[in-house]
């Protein structure tokens, strides 16, 4: 999958490959900052950053399109709506218990924990979910993302490289 990627961004500015990369539900920045470093050749900062962004871009569009999908899905298609309904029940009752003991924090430790199925698409889905009003949730969100990507440079880049980052 990374080589389809690569192909498709291939000739493209690498701050903008790196968005488009972070912004993929399945790469986020997880995938992109390493490619961003690796083949692209940013800096750790510029990394970072251009990473950031372009995995903010899904952030608004789910908050703004998912319930209105699911509402309409309720009313003009059941079947979809029972499968949407299905998915989004069995995400959220994975995360139920740490929503019930930190509320909107939970997106933020959730979000910063680098690993696959944790980050900035299934932070928002879940927060449509547990219907967390978005002043709360995105702040919470964006925290996480960025403690994430944070840690993800760390762990690219060996503590020492990161450190003369930093520094």
């Amino acid at each position: 999958m990374t080589q389809w990627i690569l192909t498709a961004v291939s000739g493209w500015s690498p701050w903008l490959a790196t968005m488009l990369i972070a912004a993929l539900p399945v790469t986020e920045s997880r995938a992109s900052i390493p490619l961003a470093l690796t083949v692209f050749h940013l800096s750790p900062f510029a990394a970072w950053g251009w990473s950031m962004l372009g995995n903010l871009i899904p952030l608004p569009i789910i908050f703004l399109l998912l319930p209105p999908i699911l509402s309409a899905a309720e009313r003009h298609a059941p079947r979809l709506h029972r499968f949407m309904e299905k998915r989004l029940r069995s995400l959220a009752d994975k995360h139920q218990a740490a929503y019930d003991r930190y509320g909107a924090l939970a997106l933020a430790i959730f979000g910063a924990i680098p690993i696959p199925g944790a980050g900035v698409w299934t932070g928002s889905v879940l927060a449509v979910v547990f219907k967390i009003r978005p002043a709360y949730a995105i702040p919470a969100i964006i925290g996480g993302h960025l403690v994430a990507g944070v840690l993800i440079v760390l762990i690219s880049q060996g503590a020492l490289g990161a450190l003369r980052w930093l520094l």
